[in-house]
């Protein structure tokens, strides 16, 4: 996959707004230790992973709002909200063996 660089500001402002906006909703900066085995959502991952997904799937669908940099804002929101209040319904943790 090729990232143009006229979307980069996009995938920038995505992966800040998911950070900043996380933070914001309590979820912790990075997850607990050991970070292999940790289920806990933080800000650091997977919040902009989801953030990056959600601007690369809009980008490719046609949809690059102005300058990208208001779409990956979008979706840094989108994906912060989704990661604090959904994600455990989404994949809920694995339980203990």
């Amino acid at each position: 996959m090729i990232i143009h660089v006229t979307y980069l500001s996009g995938y920038l402002a995505a992966i800040i707004s998911s950070i900043i906006l996380s933070a914001i909703l309590g979820l912790p900066l990075t997850p607990e230790r050991p970070a292999r085995h940790s289920w806990t959502p933080s800000a650091i991952f997977p919040t902009p992973v989801i953030a990056l997904g959600l601007t690369a799937i809009s980008i490719k669908l046609g949809v690059t709002g102005l300058y990208g940099a208001d779409l990956g804002a979008v979706a840094g929101v989108l994906s912060a909200i989704m990661t604090a209040y959904f994600l455990e319904d989404i994949f809920p943790r694995p339980e203990d063996s």
